[in-house]
């Protein structure tokens, strides 16, 4: 998607949001979601260990670049993934708030890259395992090592997708990054009643990005089996939950 039409959307985007802090929402499930949760800002012990680590993981990757240790045509991906996660720390903590809201027993992160925003689910409880679906081995093998040995964080696990779909694995708590491959999000379409569980929550990160997050994003949301859709633009929020009537939102939220 080019960047004047991404920039046109969060115009229209913005025109279409509703400001005010959880008023105007009749379910007291989503008010408190968005009141207590989202508009909230609450601080954890979590932000203040990973914060820093976002300068030692970037540093990192420049040293492994600097000293030709990255193949020489995968520089320019590597300074992307750098950029990117300088610039989300925002949206990393608003989805550790989500997470920490939901009870999570078995979470997963899609998405190529470098994932650092996997190590803020991975955070939420060191007892229980991130399955991490779709990270191509040419980011892990350069990254596994700085996220056990320096930020310590263990508890993730790579998996292969498509040897994982055939054994239901029902996740609770999802996270597409914007590198989430398009034929992982397709398959994801046809192959979700194997894949997630009766009651769920999905985040997609920056789901008006390009086109194959928009319709994935746009698909998602016209499921019967997710009762609550929430548009903040770089973050779309989607929950599966027993007992509620489907509701859409479109919030403004600065990140």
């Amino acid at each position: 998607m080019g960047r004047i039409h991404y920039q046109l959307k969060k115009r229209i985007y913005r025109l279409k949001a509703y400001r005010r802090k959880g008023f105007g929402v009749h379910s007291p499930f989503t008010f408190h979601l968005i009141s207590n949760v989202i508009e909230a800002k609450l601080q954890y012990y979590a932000f203040a260990v990973l914060s820093p680590y976002r300068k030692v993981v970037a540093n990192g990757l420049k040293v492994k670049m600097k000293e030709k240790v990255v193949e020489k045509e995968l520089v320019k991906r590597f300074k992307e993934e750098i950029h990117v996660m300088e610039s989300s720390e925002a949206l990393d903590r608003l989805q550790f708030r989500l997470h920490n809201f939901w009870p999570t027993k078995k979470p997963a992160y899609f998405g190529g890259g470098i994932g650092f925003s996997m190590l803020y689910m991975a955070k939420i409880d060191s007892r229980i395992d991130v399955t991490c679906l779709g990270r191509e081995a040419i980011f892990s093998k350069h990254i596994n090592n700085i996220y056990k040995s320096d930020v310590g964080v263990t508890n993730y696990k790579d998996v292969d997708y498509y040897s994982l779909v055939r054994q239901k694995p029902a996740f609770d708590f999802l996270v597409f990054s914007e590198r989430t491959s398009s034929d992982i999000l397709t398959d994801f379409l046809n192959n979700i009643d194997l894949l997630v569980d009766e009651e769920c929550m999905i985040l997609v990160q920056n789901p008006h990005r390009n086109e194959n997050l928009a319709f994935f994003w746009k698909q998602l949301k016209q499921l019967e089996r997710f009762s609550v859709s929430l548009d903040l633009f770089h973050l779309g929020i989607l929950i599966a939950r027993k007992g509620m009537q489907k509701q859409d939102y479109v919030r403004k939220y600065r990140f």
